[in-house]
C-alpha cells in the first residue's frame, strides 16, 4: 500500500494523487517559484500554472520536462510520465478553442505556446498557406474578415486586433530556426493558385515558402492538382509530437488530446504524404510566373 505521507520526489511520487499537485508540491519543497521553474523547463509560466493546476492536458512530455527540472530520480520520472499518459482519454470529443476572449492575437499566442514546446511539427493545409509559412501581407488577407456591400466597417479595436495578430503569427516562426525541431509541411496545388492578397502579396508568399524550404529541419510538400486521392482533403490541421492536433475552421478553432483523435489526423497525415511531391521548385517557378504577370499588367 503506498505510504500517503511520503514527500514527492524522496522515496518516489505519489501517483495516487493528480500529476500536477505532485509536481506543484515538488517545487515548493525545492522553494522555486512557477516561473523559475518555467525557465528551468524552457516552458511559459502560464502553462506551468495550468499543468500545476490541472487546466490543461497533462502530457508524459510536459510531466518530463518538468520533473527533470525538479532534480525528480528517474524512477519517479518514469512513474509520473506513465501516470500522466494513462490519465489521456481515449475517446472524447474534441473542445472548442475559440478566439472570443482576447482575438485573433491571443489565439496566435496559445497556437504558439503549444508549437514552442513540440519537436516536431506536422501541419496539412488543403487551400490556405500554412501559418508558419506565411508573409505578413498574406496573413492579413487570410485574416481579414471580407465586408459584404452595405456592412458596417471594421472597428479600430478589431482593426488594431488584426494588425497585432499578423505581427504574432509572423512572430511564431522564429521557431523555424531552432535547429532540433523538425517541420513537416504538406499543401496542396490550391494553396498557391487561391489567391488571396495583390499579386504582390503572391509573389512574395511563393519566394517565403522556396526560402524556408532550404532550411535544413523543413520539408515542404506538395500534393499536385491531378493527384488521386485516397481521402477527401476535407480541412487543414496541424499535428504537435504525438500530443495534440489543433484545426481551424471559420468560426472558431479545435484542439485536441485524444488518443484516437491523434492517431486518426497523423494516418491522414501519410496518407496525404504518400502523393505529395518533395522537388516543388516546378510549382513554385509556375506560380511566381502567373503572379508576376498579373502584378506587370495590373
Amino acid at each position: 500500500m503506498a505510504d500517503r505521507g511520503r514527500e514527492p520526489g524522496t522515496s518516489g511520487p505519489e501517483t495516487t494523487h493528480p500529476v500536477g499537485d505532485v509536481l506543484r508540491e515538488r517545487r515548493r519543497s525545492l522553494r522555486l517559484t512557477g516561473k523559475q521553474l518555467a525557465e528551468l523547463a524552457g516552458m511559459t509560466p502560464s502553462k506551468v500554472s495550468r499543468v500545476e493546476t490541472g487546466r490543461t492536458g497533462v502530457t508524459p512530455a510536459d510531466v518530463r520536462r518538468l520533473a527533470e527540472a525538479l532534480r525528480m530520480s528517474e524512477s519517479e520520472i518514469d512513474e509520473l510520465a506513465q501516470h500522466a499518459g494513462a490519465t489521456r482519454p481515449a475517446t472524447e470529443p474534441m473542445e472548442q478553442w475559440g478566439t472570443r476572449s482576447g482575438g485573433l492575437t491571443r489565439r496566435q499566442a496559445e497556437v504558439a505556446e503549444a508549437e514552442q514546446a513540440a519537436r516536431e511539427i506536422s501541419i496539412f493545409q488543403p487551400a490556405v498557406v500554412p501559418g508558419l509559412l506565411q508573409t505578413s501581407g498574406y496573413a492579413e488577407a487570410v485574416m481579414r474578415p471580407r465586408r459584404r456591400p452595405g456592412n458596417e466597417p471594421e472597428s479600430e479595436t478589431a482593426e488594431a486586433d488584426l494588425i497585432d495578430a499578423v505581427a504574432a503569427r509572423v512572430r511564431r516562426q522564429r521557431i523555424l530556426k531552432i535547429p532540433d525541431k523538425r517541420f513537416r509541411f504538406i499543401m496542396t496545388e490550391s494553396t498557391l493558385s487561391n489567391r488571396l492578397g495583390s499579386p504582390e502579396d503572391m509573389v512574395a508568399q511563393v519566394r517565403r515558402i522556396r526560402e524556408i524550404a532550404r532550411l535544413p529541419n523543413v520539408s515542404i510538400a506538395i500534393i499536385p492538382a491531378d493527384a488521386a486521392l485516397a481521402r477527401a482533403p476535407m480541412n487543414g490541421f496541424e499535428l504537435l509530437d504525438d500530443e495534440w492536433v489543433m484545426m481551424d475552421l471559420f468560426n472558431t478553432s479545435l484542439r485536441s488530446q485524444v488518443i484516437s483523435d491523434i492517431q486518426l489526423y497523423q494516418d491522414v497525415f501519410e496518407g496525404f504524404a504518400e502523393v505529395a511531391e518533395t522537388a516543388i521548385e516546378p510549382f513554385l517557378d509556375r506560380y511566381a510566373a502567373v503572379y508576376l504577370s498579373r502584378a506587370a499588367s495590373h
